[in-house]
């Protein structure tokens, strides 16, 4: 009996426990990550230099900004490690002065929900209300 592929998914829907191409074979094979992912199998590093090159040629810093939030969304790990690696070229663009402009074409660049955090402090009764 195989493993169960919707596992897989799963996955590779959360940001926190996507590693994209950085799977390892044995990873894939447990995961139910085969026929999801390219056949690559990648390092971390390669994974931040490919992606760093993706925000390169992006051709403004809002969709520099657009580019490294999707990131964030589909692979924190990644995300973090690549930021980290180029914080001083980054973070004008994650935040002040580019956020502003995030902010303004908020409805134009949207893409999908955040999670809610579990540390985060709200009106809500439990964070799992806030969540479908």
């Amino acid at each position: 009996m195989g493993v169960d592929q919707g596992s897989g998914v799963r996955v590779l829907e959360d940001p926190l426990t996507n590693k994209g191409t950085a799977f390892s074979e044995e990873e894939r094979s447990g995961l139910g990550l085969r026929g999801l992912l390219p056949a690559v199998v990648e390092t971390l590093e390669q994974q931040v230099h490919r992606r760093y090159r993706a925000y390169q040629e992006q051709p403004t810093d809002i969709a520099r900004h657009i580019n490294l939030r999707a990131l964030q969304d589909t692979n924190e790990t990644l995300f973090y490690r690549l930021v980290s690696d180029h914080i001083e070229e980054m973070l004008p663009v994650l935040y002040t002065p580019t956020v502003g402009l995030a902010c303004q074409r908020f409805s134009e660049i949207y893409r999908r929900p955040a999670s809610p955090s579990p540390n985060a402090t709200t009106s809500i009764s439990s964070p799992e209300s806030a969540w479908p």
